[in-house]
């Protein structure tokens, strides 16, 4: 059986080991603090600001579940 496509970007939550910056805002992350990380490949990464990534997870929920309850029929399009 072939294996289903994952929909989600492979991201992590993260120590900063070192001074980072938010790709949104441009705003520092100093060492230390908690980030989110979104990788887009290897070596490509970036990262976002602990309020900058809870509106994206946030964001991203009722997105997913907007497309369900249209897969399901339960939403009008």
């Amino acid at each position: 059986m072939a294996r289903l496509k994952q929909m989600v970007k492979r991201s992590a939550v993260e120590l900063a080991k070192a001074k980072r910056t938010c790709k949104f805002t441009g705003q520092s992350i100093t060492k230390g603090t908690i980030c989110m990380v979104i990788y887009d490949g290897p070596r490509d990464r970036a990262c976002y600001s602990r309020k900058i990534a809870l509106d994206m997870i946030q964001q991203a929920r009722c997105y997913l579940l907007d497309l369900e309850m249209r897969l399901s029929g339960q939403a009008p399009s």
